[in-house]
């Protein structure tokens, strides 16, 4: 806590210098106008009853972005974002999630290099609104990140049809390219049929060339969204993926079920199921069979803008019905700046 303290004081002294500092001497050509601060918090409060838990009540933080948009003129921008999140148990780290620059030559196409979004969920994550509640499936089970180091480039043919081409190097951007040089290759093509209609394909081909995991990993993702005006909007999103961490015959396919409903002004309904089918034929004893279904289901109000908060209850069932049922209600929240 004291080292905690300790960083946001230093940030914020260094921050009034810098602030002071310019007051009198302008950095050449900065303008803060074209500035934008970027700031994303998830918290939870959580009662557990499962059977066998270590903590039946915990506070957690989710997540923590913050960083800033600066827009250089109208064809180059830059995106930072600073990403304090829980990889593990309660250990909490901060690394550099987003670092990129953005070249947009026209209102069709954008070149982004750096530590990008990969674009391979963030689609499906936008419309479905509740990552402070629960990942959507690619991020909670598969654990693929959401950005990588790369290039990404995206293309809008027409009002209906746009598509988005990404090499990155497949690690995430926590970790540089490894000394085999192996890559990710990642394309998605986004279909508008009608308004309020959204349809998504995705692919990405992995490789590695850690011994022992020669496989190459292949994903294939759909998804579906539809916004009935502002009183409902329903999503499913399936994926398939073989060889997953580029092992060999290690498969697994399944999928989202989403529905949110506007029961009054702010206040929404959401309920959610998953459905995870793993096929291990790898023969490996590290790899665990986590084939299982979970439901999730909330209410959550918005007492201001830019403000979500959340109390929602979510069950995991394991399909092999030898691992108990988890049981989880917690009270989430969420704010954006």
């Amino acid at each position: 806590m004291m080292k905690i303290r300790t960083l946001v004081l230093g940030i914020i002294l260094t921050a009034g210098a810098f602030i002071q500092a310019q007051d009198t001497t302008r950095v050449k050509g900065f303008e803060y106008s074209k500035l934008q601060p970027v700031v994303h918090l998830f918290s939870n409060a959580e009662y557990n009853p499962s059977k066998d838990v270590a903590k039946d009540y915990s506070f957690w933080i989710g997540r923590t972005m913050f960083g800033f948009q600066y827009t250089f003129d109208k064809h180059w921008s830059t995106r930072i974002l600073i990403d304090r999140t829980r990889l593990t148990g309660s250990i909490n780290t901060m690394y550099l999630k987003v670092a990129n620059l953005r070249w947009t030559p026209n209102d069709r196409f954008a070149l982004e290099g750096g530590a990008v979004n990969q674009n391979n969920y963030i689609p499906f994550e936008t419309f479905y609104g509740y990552r402070f509640v629960a990942e959507t499936f690619q991020d909670r089970y598969y654990t693929i990140p959401s950005s990588d180091l790369g290039v990404v480039a995206y293309y809008r043919i027409s009002k209906k049809f746009s598509l988005d081409a990404a090499i990155t190097n497949g690690e995430g951007p926590r970790i540089d390219q490894d000394n085999f040089g192996k890559l990710k290759l990642a394309g998605g093509l986004d279909f508008y049929p009608a308004d309020g209609l959204q349809t998504r394909i995705f692919y990405h081909l992995k490789s590695s060339g850690e011994p022992g995991y020669t496989a190459k990993e292949q994903l294939v993702n759909a998804f579906i969204t539809y916004r009935a005006g502002t009183k409902a909007r329903f999503g499913a999103d399936l994926s398939y993926i073989t060889n997953n961490l580029c092992v060999t015959g290690f498969n697994t396919f399944g999928g989202t079920v989403f529905a949110c409903f506007t029961l009054y002004k702010t206040l929404n309904y959401l309920v959610r199921y998953d459905r995870l089918l793993d096929r291990n034929d790898s023969n490996s004893t590290v790899l665990l069979v986590v084939s299982q279904q979970a439901l999730i289901t909330g209410f959550s109000l918005s007492p201001a803008k830019g403000i979500i908060l959340c109390l929602n209850y979510q069950g995991s069932y394991p399909l092999d019905k030898i691992k108990p049922a988890g049981h989880r209600i917690l009270f989430s929240f969420e704010y954006k700046i």
